[in-house]
This record gives C-alpha cells, structure tokens and sequence, in this order.
C-alpha cells in the first residue's frame, strides 16, 4: 500500500464505509490518508495500550503482554499489526499455544479484531491458513480526537 496512494483492496478494514458500531476497529479511508505524522500516529497507538490493555484487570498477564507486542509491531501502511503468531511468542518469549489463546481473550475482550487480508470478515480465534491482521479497536476513535 502506498502511504497517501490508493488504499489497497485487500486491507478492506480501511474503507469509506465505517460501520455504526460504538467501538470499531475499521478505519475511514479519509483519515488513513490525512493523517501523515507516523510519530503522531505512534504516540496514539500507545495511548491505546496504556488506557485499554495494560491497567485492564479483566484480561490476563499473557494478553497484556501479547498485546504489548501488537502495539510494538503495528504497521502504519496496513494499520495493523500482521506478524506471525510464532514470531509473536519469540517476541515474548511466550509458548506459541498461549500466545493464540491471549489473542483470542484480547477479541473476546472487545480489544482487537482479527481479521483475514482480503476477506471481509472477523474471525473469533487466530486460525491456520491466510494472512491475519490484527486490529485495534478504537484506535481511529482517538486518532481524531
């Protein structure tokens, strides 16, 4: 994807469609494009994990950590954080197995959405097989404030 280019197809979460949900991980495409301060951005990113994932008591230390490295690893062309879940755990230096699960407590918990390149659709649990991107939800919320 280019940075103010055109949008590429395959990252369909940055759309002109937001959908009218309280808390959204899709990001207008308007937004995606005005915004070129990559440190600005960063600086959000870590407001996002600060005030949603590490004081949240209901999610456990694993998921905390998980997603710490979510936020260390995001990515502002795809406004994702797309790494592989074994890259994931070697970062953490958490068991790959423990680290699907805190993936999946971090959707449940409404924290971010998993999602398949290409394919318009959530999934509830990381799977095998496509390219995943994790998503943070809100985070174009507090990007326009």
């Amino acid at each position: 994807m280019r940075r103010f280019g055109q949008i590429d197809k395959a990252y369909w979460w940055i759309t002109a469609h937001a959908e009218a949900e309280e808390k959204t991980a899709l990001i207008p495409i308007a937004l995606a494009r005005k915004e070129s301060d990559f440190s600005r951005v960063r600086q959000i990113v870590w407001h996002w994990y600060r005030s949603e994932v590490a004081g949240n008591e209901d999610i456990s230390m694993t998921a905390r950590f998980v997603g710490w490295s979510l936020c260390e690893r995001w990515r502002y062309e795809t406004w994702s954080s797309h790494d592989a879940i074994s890259y994931y755990a070697k970062m953490t230096a958490v068991n790959r197995k423990s680290v699907g699960r805190a993936l999946a407590e971090l959707s449940e918990a409404g924290l971010i959405w998993i999602v398949l390149e290409g394919e318009p659709k959530r999934l509830r649990k990381s799977q095998s097989g496509g390219k995943k991107h994790f998503l943070l939800v809100g985070l174009a919320d507090l990007v326009r404030e």
